[in-house]
């Protein structure tokens, strides 16, 4: 229902323009033949926003046991086309609503693990690595410094000048050769034998795998280590908002957001346009309410400012904008602005000016 009285007529704007170009002791008349052109440009907005329906099932699937989460919580239904579920209020407010089909919520087995538990991966399900038992000294690398009788293979040479003697001042004690048996002659890391125990398997050939601990089986991440599945279907109802909009030029004019506008504010599809709708903005808007697919709920605000612009031959230079005001008088306001012609004279005169600056610049500099 529109929220403001009727559209002023056209001799009620002549009148309210008349009484903004009189001056004291001067009448101006605007109703004769030819003292005034009138064309209306009336100011109209509208708003739409719908809130759109979407129905859609899903299957499926969350790890754990179906008594986590709340599902069991959930309304349930049996036909998802006809369940009813309540749009929002608010066509501008979203909403979602899920649902549960009616005995469908259930438990499965895992089926890729053992009570929520896999063997590991990384030693599969051994608990271990196999690992070299000896390593290359790191003192002697192994060479032929590990003895220097028989150079770690046992069986010394007895034309071989022993090296003693040579040995560099502060380097480490040589020790009886584990494998030759002479004295002072092996590797004190690894006595002759070229190689020392593993330090990470201490020469045990196994290392603990670092995945698992040696637990040899880990919780299996996919089912949270519940060993179950929770399987569904899932109905969601979603209702979104849809907006548009129709809005008619603007004159130039700032003052016309406190005029007196006519609003109203529709909700259903089935409701008429008011009267203040003129017939241009009619055609334009009657397509644009037509009802959407899945469309629920509506709300179309229309606003609508009645606009008449006055042009005065005896005055050419000026044009007026006379319009319902919002003052406690209630009465028509009256916006005088230059005129188009008025606005190219003084743009020509202007730019007249700045030529004539220039000429006399140039003309005083040579």
């Amino acid at each position: 229902m529109a929220t403001a009285p009727s559209e002023p007529s056209e001799e009620e704007m002549l009148q309210a323009v008349e009484r903004r170009v009189s001056r004291p002791g001067i009448a101006v008349s605007l109703s004769a033949p030819g003292a005034a052109s009138l064309s209306w440009q009336s100011v109209f907005e509208c708003g739409i926003v719908r809130s759109i329906e979407r129905r859609d099932e899903y299957h499926q699937r969350a790890r754990g046991r179906s008594v986590h989460g709340g599902l069991a919580k959930r309304a349930t239904y049996t036909d998802l086309v006809a369940h009813p579920v309540t749009p929002p209020s608010d066509p501008g407010t979203p909403k979602r609503t899920e649902l549960i089909r009616e005995g469908s919520l259930g438990e499965v087995a895992c089926g890729d693990c053992v009570e929520g538990r896999k063997d590991c991966k990384a030693c599969k399900g051994a608990g271990s690595h196999a690992c070299h038992r000896h390593v290359e000294c790191d003192m002697c690398r192994g060479g032929p410094d590990a003895c220097w009788e028989c150079d770690g293979t046992g069986h010394p040479r007895t034309h071989r000048v022993r090296r003693t003697a040579s040995r560099p001042e502060g380097a480490a004690e040589r020790a009886e050769c584990t494998r030759c048996r002479r004295p002072e002659v092996a590797c004190p890391r690894c006595l002759g034998e070229r190689q020392v125990p593993c330090p990470r398997c201490q020469g045990a050939g196994q290392v603990t795998c670092e995945a698992c601990m040696g637990q040899k089986r880990l919780r299996h991440e996919e089912c949270g280590g519940t060993g179950v599945f929770t399987v569904w279907t899932e109905g969601v109802v979603t209702h979104t908002p849809d907006a548009d909009e129709l809005a008619s030029g603007y004159p130039p004019l700032t003052r016309l957001r406190k005029g007196a506008w006519r609003t109203a504010e529709l909700t259903a599809a089935t409701e008429k346009l008011p009267d203040f709708v003129a017939d241009a903005h009619r055609e334009r808007l009657v397509p644009l309410l037509a009802v959407r697919d899945g469309e629920v709920r509506r709300r179309v605000t229309l606003r609508c400012l009645p606009v008449a612009r006055v042009t005065i031959p005896g005055d050419p230079d000026h044009v007026f904008y006379a319009f319902p005001g919002n003052g406690d008088d209630g009465g028509i306001e009256v916006i005088r602005r230059p005129s188009r012609e008025r606005v190219k004279a003084l743009a020509w005169a202007a730019a007249a000016v700045v030529a004539l600056a220039a000429v006399l610049t140039l003309t005083f500099v040579r």
